[in-house]
């Protein structure tokens, strides 16, 4: 956005690669995700205007499974499908007598306000606990109204908005295309003590870095929960599972989830090779921020971002996932980017020299 306002504008990218979580990789022309599963799904024309006029995207409704009590069953949760469960009795009596509104107190009460204590131990519990490797009621519901659902509509797509798909190419072709005509400086990360060595005084700096690492932990150290994935190329197979996300919240078994990017592409299915990646969580990766229930890490946040506001030597703009501490999705991400650029521009002036 900045580049297109005639500004000088430079990206310094910590990592060998640009793409960092989002990229994907590919094996015989299959992709996988060896960072977790990513659909890109927004209700904001702006976001989806940008990046559809910049690759081609293939049109993917994404529909996720989880396997509960022996059966493989809709997520989210589909009422009219759990009358087979054993537990359905339990389930019923306390559908019947759920609050009016939902209990705020942390992310465990909030979800057994919305379904009952059954379906919260066999849907939610066990995933959550091996997820984030704390127990739920340490978490925060801060996040919970746009990752858990109790549906009663039989809409099987994970996601409800207008535009949503998969970029043909892969996430990594959509950021190279963001770049295009951006000079990239690669292995190199940023922070207030070598800011100088980067950059000169004044010119704005978007931060799209963890703040905790920008100013060296000296405020303390956030607290993230990174995954790590184990991709299975298995030449024999067409489709190894019944999406391209199946969920295993049973707390004996180690992965959360198992993800087959091929779903994505209905001229595949019915080709032989595909990828399956496993999912475990503990990976020592800046994937999830925690935001727990006594809002330790959010006010450290916030000490954080008060700084970042306070400095001196050059405007600094936080943008993203990492800089924000934000639980957020793909377009939220590139909106928070664009809002930058505003800022930059209504704040800041005019760039001279980069």
């Amino acid at each position: 956005m900045l580049r297109k306002a005639g500004w000088n504008v430079a990206v310094v990218e910590r990592s060998e690669v640009v793409g960092g979580h989002v990229r994907n990789s590919w094996m015989r022309g299959l992709p996988y995700e060896p960072n977790g599963a990513h659909i890109f799904h927004t209700d904001d024309e702006d976001v989806w205007r940008l990046v559809s006029s910049l690759v081609n995207f293939e049109p993917y409704l994404h529909k996720v499974r989880t396997r509960v009590g022996g059966q493989e069953l809709s997520w989210p949760i589909q009422l009219d499908e759990l009358a087979g469960l054993a537990e359905w009795r339990s389930i019923q009596r306390e559908l019947a007598v759920l609050p009016e509104h939902r209990d705020d107190t942390n992310f465990e009460t909030w979800c057994i306000s919305l379904m009952g204590e059954t379906l919260y131990h066999l849907f939610i519990e066990g995933y959550t606990e091996k997820q984030w490797g704390r127990r739920p009621s340490d978490l925060s519901c801060q996040f919970a109204p746009k990752r858990v659902d109790l549906r009663t509509d039989g809409y099987l797509p994970l996601f409800r908005d207008p535009y949503q798909g998969w970029p043909r190419e892969g996430y990594g072709a959509l950021v190279e295309a963001l770049l295009a005509d951006t000079p990239v400086i690669l292995c190199e990360e940023v922070t207030q003590s070598n800011l100088a060595q980067l950059v000169k005084p004044d010119v704005p700096v978007v931060l799209t870095c963890a703040l905790d690492d920008f100013f060296d932990h000296s405020e303390g150290q956030l607290e993230w929960r990174g995954v790590h994935l184990v991709p299975h190329y298995l030449p024999d197979e067409k489709l190894a599972q019944s999406a391209m996300v199946v969920n295993e919240p049973s707390a004996n078994i180690d992965y959360t989830r198992t993800v087959e990017t091929k779903w994505v592409f209905p001229e595949l299915h019915s080709e032989s090779g595909t990828v399956i990646a496993f999912e475990y969580p503990g990976a020592p990766a800046k994937h999830y921020p925690v935001l727990d229930a006594e809002n330790r890490n959010q006010t450290l946040q916030q000490r954080y971002g008060a700084r970042a506001e306070a400095f001196l030597r050059n405007p600094l703009v936080p943008a993203g996932r990492l800089a924000n501490y934000t639980y957020i999705n793909m377009d939220e991400a590139m909106r928070q980017g664009m809002n930058a650029a505003s800022r930059v521009e209504k704040h800041v002036g005019r760039l001279v020299g980069a």
